[in-house]
């Protein structure tokens, strides 16, 4: 084994001394309460026909390889769960309990991560791998991450996913790019300003009260998320959690209490060593932790003040 340079050990016990204040740092986050003007996605559930553009876009965008399915002999792409590879997952919801006698209804639902403004995920973090930026998306530093997955317990929508086969894994989610809104060919995802999407959300409903469930999934849960959901069936039905309108961030307290500190430096340790042995990742695209954008990736102040130019509105009417 080589020698361990002077410069690495002084990151490894600047690691160290960082998980003494690991916990301080994170009970001491201030986390901005309105996002309103922020970057959102709305997914409109009636209107998606299942076509799966948005998963093709996706994967281009993310550089993901397909997830081959099959029916009546003629192979598919067909993400139905979200994995390392899959970052949304395009599922059919049959309702077979309808209410006052209706005919069973059905639904296809899309999955990926809701982007909380609160997020529980970045709350678990002990070394502040995942933030929620002011331009709306909660990305994914993988530089910063030493793999501990707490991320994975905290999330109360079971989203983060690790690369359990790779050399040197990583977890992956959505980073709300826009690739799936600009893929769809029926507005059943616009994007723009999470203001404008909730109101323009209540109004479909008021409009059309027979074709929504009377509630807009996303604008409160846990604080709300930049992801928004509008659908026929109750999101409860379909395996969305039932969560009050607090900071789901608190779901994530237990995991920190019950962590005990030499753990934590242990983690930090092994996870700065683990970083040194491996080297650089090769650059691939614009990584995990940015806004997809043709300039390749950004700084976190890049991220916390971009724009997004490819918002398509909320003109489009049902």
């Amino acid at each position: 084994m080589s020698e361990i340079g002077r410069r690495q050990f002084l990151k490894i016990g600047g690691a160290l001394a960082g998980a003494a204040i690991v916990p301080r740092a994170a009970a001491a986050q201030e986390w901005a309460s309105d996002y309103d003007d922020a970057y959102a996605v709305l997914y409109d559930a009636t209107r998606c026909i299942g076509c799966r553009s948005c998963a093709r876009a996706c994967r281009a965008a993310n550089d993901l390889k397909p997830d081959r399915g099959e029916i009546n002999g003629v192979g598919f792409d067909m993400p139905h769960e979200l994995s390392h590879q899959n970052l949304m997952a395009l599922q059919l919801y049959r309702d077979e309990n309808p209410p006052h006698d209706e005919k069973p209804r059905w639904s296809y639902i899309k999955r990926n991560c809701m982007h909380c403004n609160l997020p529980a995920c970045a709350s678990a973090c002990p070394v502040a791998a995942l933030k929620k930026t002011d331009g709306g998306p909660v990305v994914y530093f993988e530089d910063r991450c030493i793999g501990c997955r707490y991320c994975m317990l905290a999330c109360p929508y079971n989203v983060p996913k690790y690369e359990w086969l790779d050399r040197s894994p990583r977890v992956r989610k959505c980073n709300l790019n826009g690739a799936c809104v600009r893929a769809c060919p029926v507005a059943a995802l616009v994007d723009g300003n999470r203001g404008d999407l909730i109101r323009d959300a209540h109004q479909r409903i008021d409009r059309h009260p027979a074709r929504y469930v009377s509630h807009v999934y996303g604008e409160y849960e846990g604080g709300g998320t930049s992801y928004l959901i509008l659908s026929a069936i109750p999101l409860e039905k379909m395996g969305f959690p039932a969560l009050p309108a607090t900071a789901s961030g608190h779901y994530a307290e237990p995991i920190l209490r019950t962590v005990p500190g030499w753990v934590a430096g242990l983690a930090l340790f092994l996870g700065a060593l683990h970083q040194l042995r491996r080297g650089e990742r090769p650059a691939a695209g614009t990584g995990e932790g940015a806004v997809v954008r043709p300039e390749g990736n950004q700084s976190e102040a890049a991220i916390n003040t971009s724009t997004h130019s490819s918002a398509t509105g909320v003109e489009n009417k049902p």
